[in-house]
């Protein structure tokens, strides 16, 4: 575990080094643009890339942390709340298979294709796609072993006590 941790510790750095090289170019971008009337070509695009990098790993750390929006509308007593939740896991885990197999193809393919303004490969910015589903099919599958193990039987936010 301490190798996940590990890799949670460097996401969580990368994310909040991508918000603040968003906001250091975006204000820099709008200096220039209104003082110097020169605004950079690349500021935007750069944005851009950082804030889909950023959503897609936040998914994996809501993942990771069981902080996406839930509904606990079934009872325990009727004993299905177990089986639903794992089947809902996995239509999850099948949805972020799709998508990230998606992304592997979309990145092999842009290997070539530059973009606009940094003049990087795409493949690159496309890269985020399957690496962040990769880690958050990891973190579902966590989840849902737990939940037909029978370990996480609660749920997150019976343990708080807090509805979410």
């Amino acid at each position: 575990m301490s190798f996940l941790r590990s890799v949670d510790r460097v996401i969580d750095a990368a994310l909040v080094l991508a918000l603040a090289v968003i906001v250091a170019a975006l204000v820099g971008q709008v200096a220039l643009r209104y003082f110097a009337h020169a605004p950079l070509p690349w500021p935007e695009e750069l944005c851009q890339f950082l804030l889909v990098a950023i959503s897609f790993f936040g998914m994996y750390r809501a993942f990771e942390g069981s902080d996406h929006i839930s509904l606990r509308w079934m009872s325990r007593k009727w004993g299905l709340q177990r089986y639903l939740r794992a089947a809902g896991l996995l239509c999850v885990m099948v949805f972020l298979a799709y998508i990230g197999w998606g992304g592997w193809n979309l990145t092999q393919s842009a290997w070539h294709q530059p973009s606009t303004a940094l003049r990087l490969p795409m493949a690159i910015p496309y890269l985020v796609i399957p690496v962040s589903c990769v880690l958050s099919l990891l973190a579902v599958g966590t989840t849902l072993w737990c939940v037909l193990s029978g370990a996480d039987a609660e749920g997150p936010a019976e343990e708080n006590g807090a509805d979410r």
